[in-house]
């Protein structure tokens, strides 16, 4: 099973069309698991979820943008997959068959291709093992980052033939939304750099190197 681990806030309708080009794409629907977090002020994306037939995980309290990792590890943690998905509201999938593909990947952190973009993975599929080795998504709420890193360092970063959409403003005009000047108002790229993240993820990395995956 792969099991889509989905942080989202006010975009019901966009909610549903990201999850629906997962489900409709896929050869085989039953084995997508479809996990949702939303925030406890926001009851359109809880309807959301439900209605498309996902499961609604509600986070305590709203984290925000700043805390964007906490809701994905608490994702991680409730999933039943064998992979584990990064995904978006804003994002669609384009691959036909894009399940088999995964299941079909050696263990580690796959890359997919993204707009045409190819220097960050900006949507990393994780391999169950790397979570239970690390013990964790990320320590960052830039979670791809943190993931193409110490994937990188590792040598367990791996290309897989999938495409995404990413309708995000700055890359398509899409969603020009309060949920995306929320999201650009609370970056936190200067904290990823510090000494400290350089050092968990250079943890992270020695981690996945002390034993293969599997």
């Amino acid at each position: 099973m792969i099991s889509v681990l989905l942080p989202s806030r006010g975009r019901p309708g966009p909610l549903a069309e990201s999850v629906a080009s997962l489900r409709d794409l896929a050869d085989d629907r039953t084995r997508v698991e479809v996990l949702v977090a939303a925030d406890p002020d926001d009851p359109a994306t809880a309807r959301a979820t439900r209605d498309c037939g996902a499961t609604l995980w509600r986070a305590p309290e709203r984290f925000g943008y700043a805390r964007l990792h906490e809701y994905v590890n608490a994702l991680a943690r409730q999933a039943g997959g064998q992979w584990l998905l990064l995904w978006n509201d804003d994002a669609r999938m384009r691959t036909r068959g894009w399940d088999s593909r995964v299941l079909e990947a050696p263990p580690g952190v796959l890359w997919p291709e993204a707009n045409g973009y190819t220097a960050e993975n900006t949507f990393p599929i994780v391999h169950r093992a790397v979570v239970d080795r690390i013990g964790h998504v990320s320590l960052s709420p830039h979670y791809d980052s943190w993931l193409h890193d110490i994937a990188e360092q590792a040598g367990v970063h791996h290309r897989v033939d999938v495409e995404v959409l990413h309708d995000r403003f700055d890359f398509t005009g899409g969603h020009n939304d309060r949920t995306w000047r929320e999201t650009r108002q609370q970056q936190r790229t200067a904290e990823f750099h510090s000494p400290d993240m350089v050092a968990a993820r250079r943890r992270d990395a020695d981690l996945l190197r002390s034993a293969p995956l599997v």
